[in-house]
Formats: C-alpha cells, structure tokens, sequence
C-alpha cells in the first residue's frame, strides 16, 4: 500500500467511523464536537450525514489498482472544507466542544495529504507522454 493510499485509508476510516457514531449517537458526537445537544428533526438530519460519511468511506476506500484521482479529490475536497467549517465555527464561538479543535487539526493533517498525493498524480500524470 502506498503513502497515498494510506492517508486515503487514514481518511476514509475517519470518515466512515464518525457516520457510524452519528447513526448511532448522534448527541454525543454533538456534545464532543460543538459542544451542544441535538434532539428532534437534528436527529433525523445527523442520521443521514451518518450515512453519507459511511457512503463516502466506503466508495474513497482504496483498491488495488482502483484508486483514481477523484477519490483522492472528493476526499481532499471534504476534508479542506470541514476544516474550514469547524475552525470558523470555533473561530466565532459557535461551537466550543473538547474534540473540536482536535478535529479541525487532524482535518487539517489529512489534507495536506490528500493535497500532496493530488499534487503527485498531477505531476506524473503531465510526465505521460
């Protein structure tokens, strides 16, 4: 398995490991995170992210021979803007649970990554003749 391969794995993981924590308990997550209790319709909402983290884990899973520079970009992709979303929510003190700012660091990991192996199929892909 190659570096590259290992970060996707590394965030594919992540990904799908916290959709089955936001099927399962979505108010911890939201306790951890944001540092605020979900109830209701938020339930039903967090369900379904759940699900689509898993989805996401699922199809970014790298493959012998199957990984294509999209799965790396979807990944890239998700793991910059969460960052993003988490360090401005923290940043603005609209969230303030224990796990966030680790969060936004290990999103902040697995990006630059994720961006550095792009980088690497860009630049061997522009080698091709």
């Amino acid at each position: 398995m190659t570096i590259g391969q290992r970060i996707m794995a590394t965030s594919a993981g992540f990904e799908a490991a916290t959709g089955l924590l936001l099927l399962i308990a979505p108010s911890v997550l939201a306790r951890l995170l944001i540092g605020s209790d979900i109830d209701g319709p938020a339930i039903i909402i967090a369900n379904i992210a759940g699900l689509a983290l898993i989805s996401l884990g699922i199809a970014c899973w790298p493959r012998v021979g199957a990984a294509t520079r999209g799965t790396f970009v979807a990944l890239l992709i998700y793991n910059l803007t969460v960052a993003l979303l988490l360090a401005e929510a923290g940043a603005s003190s609209t969230a303030s649970g224990l796990l966030l700012w680790p969060a936004v660091l290990v999103h902040v990991i697995l990006t630059a990554g994720l961006a550095l192996t792009v980088g690497g199929h860009l630049r061997s892909a522009k080698a091709l003749p």
